[in-house]
């Protein structure tokens, strides 16, 4: 494996593990609230993709194998969906065109579109990015 691609790989389980633990303690403490079930199994479920993305270099799903680039592209765009759909359902909290609005809005579109981009970055094995990053064995 080459240096930045242990680096991505680790980032990728490191992640997976943090955000399966921020799952299990929605999913504890955050009662039995349908909105809160759903946001931990989101969690769970971009937890559990990046986390094989970042230990396992082959995933096979029903007869078909997927690399780890693929299956973290996966997560990726799962976290994109969520957090964008998660920061647009803010605005309603804010006056139309304030500064809190305006700053909520920047900041989801902002999120979506690097989300977006590193997600395609993996589905492709390495458009802008050093193709030996996403390199499978």
């Amino acid at each position: 494996m080459t240096g930045l691609k242990t680096v991505v790989r680790r980032g990728f389980a490191g992640g997976g593990v943090a955000t399966l633990l921020l799952a299990a303690l929605f999913a504890v403490g955050g009662g039995t609230e349908p909105t809160t079930l759903l946001l931990a199994g989101w969690l769970a479920v971009v937890g559990l993709s990046l986390l094989l993305a970042g230990r396992r270099e082959h995933l096979t799903v029903g007869g078909r194998t997927f690399g780890w680039p693929r299956v973290a592209a996966i997560g990726i765009s799962v976290l994109a969906v969520g957090s964008s759909a998660f920061g647009l359902s803010r605005l309603g909290q804010f006056a139309v065109g304030s500064t809190m609005w305006l700053l909520t809005g920047l900041v989801t579109l902002f999120v979506l579109g690097y989300l977006a981009w590193f997600a395609l970055e993996c589905w492709r094995g390495g458009w802008h990015l050093d193709d030996a990053m996403f390199a499978v064995e």
